[in-house]
C-alpha cells in the first residue's frame, strides 16, 4: 500500500514557522505538534515530499534522501521537478497546477508509466500518491513516492515466461493438429484460432480419418483448461482417438475407451464428438460426450442442430455414451465447433448457436463454397476484442447428386 498523509481542517502542527534540520525553508509547523508531524513523516515507509502550491519543496523525509540520493538541504526550497526526468517537466507542471485546483487524494498518473530522477541522473519507475495538506499557513501537497523497479522487473519476467510457455504450447498444438487430409467423397473446410489473451492456447482439436469402404471418421474435442498442459492432453487424446477410429469401432465404443483414457489423467475433463460418415449412402452415426450440438443443413433447408443424445464429458465416468444414426440427403452440410466460437460473457450460448446456424445457412444459400462459408461464420460470430479461448470450426459436406 502507498502511504497516505491527509491533514485537513485545523492546523495540527502549530502556526509558527520554523526551519527543518538546518534548511532555510519553513516547515508546516513547530512545537510539540510539529515534532509529532515530522516524526510521523520520518516513520513513513515511502519517500514523502511536501511542496507548496508553487511546486517548491518544503519538507522531505529520510526515505526521500535515500531514494533520490540528495541531502535534504539540497532539496528544500527547490522546484519539485528536480526529482522528475527532464522530458516530463512540461507535462508534470501542467498536472501539478491542475491538481492544485482539484485537490483530492488520488494516485498520480493512473494508467501512465511514471519515473523519478536520482541525483546521479539515473531514472527509475515509481508509483506516486498525492494528498492535500490544509494548514492556516497555506495549502501544501504531500507526495508519497515508491520505487517499483523490482516489481516492474518481476512483471517483465512473468510476461516473458508467459509468452515463452504460450509459444511452446502453440507450437505443440499446431504440430499435433497438422493439416487435415483431403478425403474422397467429403468436402471440408476448417478454421483454428488460438486464444490471444488470458492463459493462452487451449486444448481444442479436430481430426478427419479415412476408413474402410469409403467411410470417414470426423472428430472434434475440447480439453477443459489452458496452456501447455491442455495442449499436451489434447495431443494424447487426438492420437488415441485417431488410432481407435482406424479400428472401425462404433462411435459409442470409441467414446467409452477415450473416457477410460481421460479417467487415468489427473483432474481432466474433455468434451468430444465423433461422427462416422458414409458419404455414399449419407448415413451418419453420432456420439457426443458433453460437446456442443452438431449443426446440419440439407440443400434448400435451414441449418439446425442434428438430434442426438449428449452424455457427460469424458473423465466423469460411470455413464454410458449413446449413439444415434441419421441418413442425410446428398449435398448436406455439417458444422462442428468448440465453445470459443459461441460462448462469450455477454451472450447466451443457445442464442449464439442459433446465430451461427443462421449465418452458415445464409452463406450456403448464397452458393458460397465451404471456405467462404467458414470465413463468414468467423466474421459474424467472433467478438471484435481478443478472445481468451480457442476457436475451432469444421465444415463437412456430402457430395451432391450432380
Amino acid at each position: 500500500m502507498t502511504s497516505r498523509t491527509v491533514l485537513d481542517g485545523h492546523d495540527p502542527v502549530g502556526r509558527a514557522a520554523c526551519s527543518c534540520r538546518g534548511g532555510g525553508t519553513p516547515a508546516p509547523g513547530s512545537g510539540a505538534a510539529g515534532e509529532q508531524f515530522r516524526a510521523l513523516l520520518e516513520s513513513a515507509p515511502d519517500a514523502m515530499v511536501i511542496v507548496d502550491d508553487a511546486g517548491v519543496i518544503r519538507l522531505v523525509n529520510a526515505q526521500t534522501e535515500a531514494l533520490f540520493g540528495y541531502g535534504r538541504q539540497e532539496l528544500l526550497g527547490r522546484p519539485v521537478e528536480v526529482l522528475v526526468p527532464v522530458r516530463f517537466h512540461d507535462r508534470h507542471t501542467v498536472h501539478r497546477k491542475d491538481y492544485a485546483h482539484n485537490q483530492q487524494f488520488r494516485p498520480m498518473g493512473a494508467g501512465l508509466e511514471l519515473y523519478g530522477l536520482r541525483r546521479d541522473g539515473r531514472e527509475f519507475p515509481v508509483e506516486i500518491s498525492l494528498s492535500p495538506l490544509r494548514t492556516p499557513d497555506g495549502l501544501l501537497f504531500s507526495a508519497a513516492v515508491r520505487d517499483v523497479t523490482e516489481r516492474k522487473a518481476a512483471e517483465a519476467e512473468l510476461t516473458r515466461l508467459y509468452e515463452q510457455q504460450r509459444h511452446v504450447a502453440l507450437t505443440l498444438q499446431r504440430s499435433l493438429m497438422g493439416t487435415p487430409p483431403d478425403l474422397p467423397g467429403l468436402y471440408t473446410a476448417s478454421r483454428y484460432l488460438p486464444a490471444t489473451q488470458g492463459a493462452g492456447v487451449g486444448g481444442d482439436w479436430f481430426d478427419l480419418v479415412l476408413l474402410e469402404n469409403g467411410r470417414v471418421g470426423v472428430l472434434i474435442g475440447d480439453v477443459i483448461g489452458r496452456g501447455l498442459e491442455a495442449a499436451a492432453v489434447m495431443g494424447q487424446l487426438r492420437s488415441a482417438a485417431n488410432a481407435l477410429a482406424r479400428t472401425g469401432m462404433p462411435p459409442r465404443r470409441l467414446m467409452a475407451v477415450l473416457d477410460a483414457v481421460v479417467a487415468d489423467l489427473p483432474d481432466q475433463m474433455v468434451t468430444c464428438c465423433y461422427l462416422l460418415i458414409d458419404p455414399g449412402s449419407g448415413e451418419i452415426t453420432l456420439c457426443s460426450a458433453g460437446h456442443l450440438p452438431v449443426l446440419l443443413a440439407a440443400p434448400g433447408q435451414e441449418m439446425r442442430p442434428l438430434p442426438a443424445p449428449v452424455s457427460v464429458p469424458l473423465g466423469v465416468g460411470g455413464i454410458a455414451h449413446e449413439q444415434v444414426t441419421h441418413t442425410a440427403p446428398p449435398g448436406t452440410t455439417l458444422a462442428l465447433y468448440t465453445d470459443g466460437l459461441v460462448e462469450t460473457p455477454q451472450t447466451d450460448i443457445e442464442e449464439q448457436i442459433t446465430a451461427l446456424a443462421a449465418v452458415l445457412g445464409t452463406a450456403l444459400d448464397a452458393g458460397r463454397d465451404l471456405e467462404a462459408v467458414a470465413d463468414s461464420a468467423l466474421g459474424a460470430l467472433l467478438p471484435p476484442a481478443a478472445g481468451d479461448d480457442d476457436v475451432t470450426l469444421l465444415l463437412a459436406q456430402l457430395p451432391s447428386r450432380d
